[in-house]
């Protein structure tokens, strides 16, 4: 890939305004990029918050099939920081394809979903906080997943409620 052609910080400094100078397409493959950053800055302040806020203004409609191909793409990457940020763009597009029915098909979601369920359950770097990567919080985050599905594919309420994703660790319980 070229270089990118979106400075992420200097983005968020500005308040998120839409680059309409980059195709969405474009746009699609550098929020990839910079959504598997181990820079939290790039990451979480920059790419996330845009992607999120562009989603909610409906900048990103006509690719947000795309973006959730993509999102869900990297529920297999071999680093946790994409794993665990995947499902925030996941949440952030089914949301607004609640909000917009029509607007993802139905296909996309399930999709989705099938990529999540056979993620999330396995996921075993739980860490919320990382002194590098920042914030990590996979079972937040998916989660947050499970309650944008929900919304998107109620008839997969049972699949995904916490009979199906029991957590790998307990914290403060003892097994003896």
């Amino acid at each position: 890939m070229t270089a990118a052609l979106i400075d992420w910080p200097s983005l968020a400094a500005d308040g998120f305004p839409y680059p309409a100078h980059i195709p969405a397409s474009r746009l699609v493959d550098e929020l990839a990029v910079a959504l598997v950053s181990r820079d939290p800055g790039v990451r979480d302040d920059g790419a996330y918050a845009a992607a999120a806020h562009w989603i909610r203004e409906g900048r990103l409609d006509a690719v947000l099939e795309e973006l959730g191909d993509s999102a869900a793409g990297r529920f297999s990457h071999r680093e946790v920081q994409a794993r665990t940020f995947a499902p925030l763009i996941l949440s952030a597009v089914l949301t607004r394809a609640a909000a917009v029915p029509g607007l993802v098909p139905q296909e996309a979601a399930e999709r989705w979903c099938a990529a999540f369920s056979a993620w999330y359950p396995q996921e075993r770097d739980t860490r919320g906080w990382d002194d590098s990567l920042g914030w990590l919080h996979a079972v937040a985050h998916g989660a947050d997943a499970v309650a944008a599905f929900v919304q998107v594919l109620p008839h997969r309420r049972s699949d995904l409620g916490p009979a199906a994703h029991p957590p790998t660790a307990r914290i403060g319980t003892r097994s003896d």
